[in-house]
């Protein structure tokens, strides 16, 4: 039995040569399937293997095996019509006429690819036909008039075809190729990872002390969340070793997950040790988790742990953002009759009762707030907000200035 086995473009005449065959051989393969290409080939013949392999193989009428890799195929096994499309087809001759008649009933009987085959027939004939260059995706090219295959034009543009037929520029490809060559770095140093430290706790004298030298020089960006889940979810002996590692990680990439730490955990021990960790940073680490902690102040249930987070630093920049959110207000929603009308008739006039209890407001006191105001300014005036307001107006407020021109 011969083999051919090819991929991609250069499969293109091989296939259109074979499906030549098989139309001309159809009327003797009556169950034939369909191996339609990417690139618009068509091929006849018995799928040996249509639900697995990377390969696609198939038996032609004489023997021949062709193999193909089936990220290009779409394999349909044999249906009437296909056998009525090439036994009609052997009967009609090669005129514009007949090709769009064909083009016609192949696509009201979804038969696209080889719809598509009679197109391009059809081009080769009369190639002003500028209807049936669009529906082959086509576009004219106006310095030279001539019709261009799209990923030509996208080409010209500056655009390379990617994953599930989407253009992208070069610079977003390469971005995406980065991501993806990211993603399977970050993948393989999690694995190791995760061994080294199976066997830093669990593993033998000799593998453990292998185990020990990684973990001490280890400074791999990639691995925060890893280490960070280490943190917050191990034993104590783990929790320890977490912190080890994220120290030898530099503290701008930590950045963002100790302000987490901070924010998001029960456990203020853990607390304490993020904002110890992000005070020994630099200005911008210090600015960054101060952004971050007072860009929670605006929600009253994050309203007290921002404030919390926040004193540790002692920037009076603070202040007045902090003296407007002492206070919240909250609607509370009272328990007791759910709601509804109930109607009553006496002495000849209708009563209406009843009804949902009306909701409630109440001033709820932000106490870590008034705190960390107390500590930024020496000052304990409560939650009297409007005391605050003036002693911050008598001393923080700019002084007028004179900007009257001296006399010449």
């Amino acid at each position: 039995m011969k083999r051919l086995r090819a991929n991609g473009q250069s499969f293109r005449n091989l296939a259109l040569a074979f499906g030549a065959i098989s139309i001309a051989l159809f009327p003797l393969i009556s169950l034939a399937d369909i191996i339609e290409l990417k690139d618009g080939g068509v091929i006849y013949g018995k799928v040996l293997n249509p639900q697995g392999g990377q390969m696609v193989q198939i038996e032609a009428e004489d023997g021949t095996l062709i193999e193909v890799e089936r990220r290009i195929a779409r394999i349909r096994i044999s249906l009437d019509r296909d056998k009525k499309y090439a036994e009609e087809i052997l009967q009609r001759g090669d005129s514009l006429e007949e090709h769009r008649a064909i083009v016609e009933k192949c696509a009201n009987e979804q038969m696209n690819t080889i719809a598509n085959a009679h197109r391009e027939r059809i081009v080769e004939l009369d190639p002003a036909d500028r209807a049936t260059w669009e529906a082959l995706r086509y576009y004219p090219d106006e310095a030279t008039g001539k019709w261009l295959r799209r990923d030509v034009v996208m080409y010209r543009r500056g655009k390379i075809k990617g994953d599930k037929s989407r253009w992208y520029t070069w610079q977003e490809k390469a971005l995406l190729d980065f991501d993806e060559k990211l993603k399977i770095q970050k993948r393989d140093a999690e694995r190791e990872f995760d061994g080294k430290l199976k066997t830093y706790f669990n593993g033998v004298a000799r593998l453990k002390a292998d185990a020990q030298a990684y973990l001490e020089s280890l400074n791999n960006p990639l691995l925060l969340s890893r280490i960070v889940k280490l943190i917050r979810e191990g034993e104590p002996a783990e929790k320890q070793l977490g912190w080890q590692l994220i120290k030898q990680l530099p503290i701008r990439t930590t950045t963002p997950a100790l302000v987490s730490i901070a924010l998001e955990e029960s456990d203020m021990g853990l607390v304490g040790e993020a904002l110890s960790q992000l005070q020994t940073g630099d200005d911008w680490v210090k600015e960054s988790a101060l952004t971050a902690f007072a860009s929670k102040l605006g929600n009253t249930t994050t309203r007290d742990r921002a404030a919390y987070c926040m004193s540790p630093f002692v920037d009076k920049r603070y202040i007045s953002i902090l003296i407007n959110h002492l206070l919240s207000t909250q609607v509370v929603q009272p328990a007791g009759n759910p709601g509804g009308l109930n109607a009553g008739v006496g002495n000849g006039n209708i009563g209406l009762g009843g009804g949902a209890t009306p909701a409630q407001r109440r001033v709820v006191q932000h106490k870590d707030v008034l705190n960390t105001l107390a500590s930024l300014t020496g000052e304990n005036f409560g939650y009297n907000i409007d005391q605050w307001r003036v002693w911050f107006a008598q001393k923080h407020a700019v002084q007028n200035l004179d900007l009257r021109r001296d006399e010449y």
